[in-house]
């Protein structure tokens, strides 16, 4: 394939919309080949037309599936890995429907996070103009009402004038300095040191740390509960969902778990004693553990965790809006108050 269509990642959306099609396709028996092209005459999108099309020349050529799937570049390595798997076991059907909701539920998750965080940006954007508009045409009104006045006001009165002023072209600046430096963020976001680089401040920030935390442990139990359910052994699952963890304290825990299991310990009890999950949700795999039902709690439990992680984002944007609209309620009426006060003073003394 070319560089360029190299270059182009499909995103969970589309990873999972992939996965539902393909599964469909070869539960109505059609060929991989065939499903591909298929698939490649129905997109309109150039590159991704390409990337159909050379998945369904390889296996054409008696490639496995996951081998044009990782020629394209495309595509997650988790994913890719997974469809090994499944076409290893022969269980490829099984294990690309589950992969279509595992990346609908990180679809969901994005989705959520991205709610949560876009809102707020707009309503900072707006804090920022309003303060813009305060000061380059709301306060050099009054301003030029207090040159006109000067002359007849107490020097108490001039003060807090100058001081409201003052204030009001401060706390713009401040704000359109942070407004600023929120959109660089963003874009550094965008790239692969500046994700990093947000995510471990993210990771060990207070009002955050906990969300990522729960973020990672749902994908965790949502992957093991797929791994789980091809028939993958428990140590290559848990080595597998390392290695797909952004998350370095959960990480860390699961390299720890990995490490009691390989003592002997039981994989509900490794899963306990590496804090990866306690209380009920520990008590839920050990009786699946002992009823064959460990895959379907371990998705049980990823659908709990999606539901806990977008409770928390919807709780976690609703501070942020009711914190913004207080600041930029204060910082008007400050402004505001600031300004009028000594003005109503000037009029009155003038009349």
């Amino acid at each position: 394939m070319g560089e360029v269509e190299k270059k182009k990642k499909f995103t969970s959306e589309e990873t999972a919309s992939f996965c539902d099609q393909i599964a469909m396709l070869l539960n109505s028996g059609i060929p991989l080949y065939e499903g591909a092209f298929i698939l490649a005459e129905e997109v309109e999108d150039r590159r991704t037309k390409r990337i159909l099309s050379h998945i369904e020349e390889m296996v054409r050529e008696n490639h496995p599936l996951f081998e044009a799937l990782e020629d394209t570049g495309a595509f997650p390595a988790y994913m890719v890995h997974m469809v090994e798997v499944g076409e290893t076991t022969g269980k490829l059907e099984d294990v690309l429907r589950s992969l279509a909701d595992y990346y609908e539920r990180d679809a969901n998750v994005r989705a959520g996070i991205k709610s949560a965080i876009t809102f707020p940006i707009i309503l900072f954007a707006m804090m920022a103009v309003i303060m813009v508009v305060m000061v380059f045409k709301i306060i050099p009104m009054f301003e030029e009402m207090f040159l006109e006045l000067n002359a007849e006001v107490a020097d108490s009165t001039r003060q807090m004038m100058n001081a409201g002023v003052m204030a009001g072209k401060i706390l713009a600046g401040i704000t359109c300095v942070i407004f600023v430096l929120l959109l660089f963020l963003i874009v550094w976001y965008r790239t692969g040191a500046g994700e990093r680089a947000i995510r471990r401040f993210a990771e060990g920030f207070g009002p955050t740390r906990k969300l990522l935390q729960n973020m990672a442990v749902g994908q965790f139990v949502a992957s093991l509960g797929l791994m789980t359910a091809s028939g993958m052994e428990q140590q290559e699952a848990l080595e597998l969902a390392q290695k797909g963890c952004s998350n370095e304290r959960i990480a860390k825990k699961i390299e720890d778990c990995r490490a009691k299991l390989a003592e002997g310990e039981g994989f509900d009890e490794a899963l306990k004693h590496s804090d990866l999950l306690v209380g009920r949700d520990n008590r839920m795999i050990g009786v699946a553990m002992k009823t064959g039902a460990t895959d379907e709690i371990l998705q049980k439990l990823g659908r709990q965790y999606d539901e806990k992680i977008s409770a928390a984002l919807g709780s976690l944007s609703g501070r942020i809006e009711t914190i913004m609209v207080v600041a930029l309620a204060v910082m008007v009426g400050t402004i505001l108050i600031s300004i009028m006060l000594p003005l109503v003073s000037m009029i009155s003394s003038i009349g």
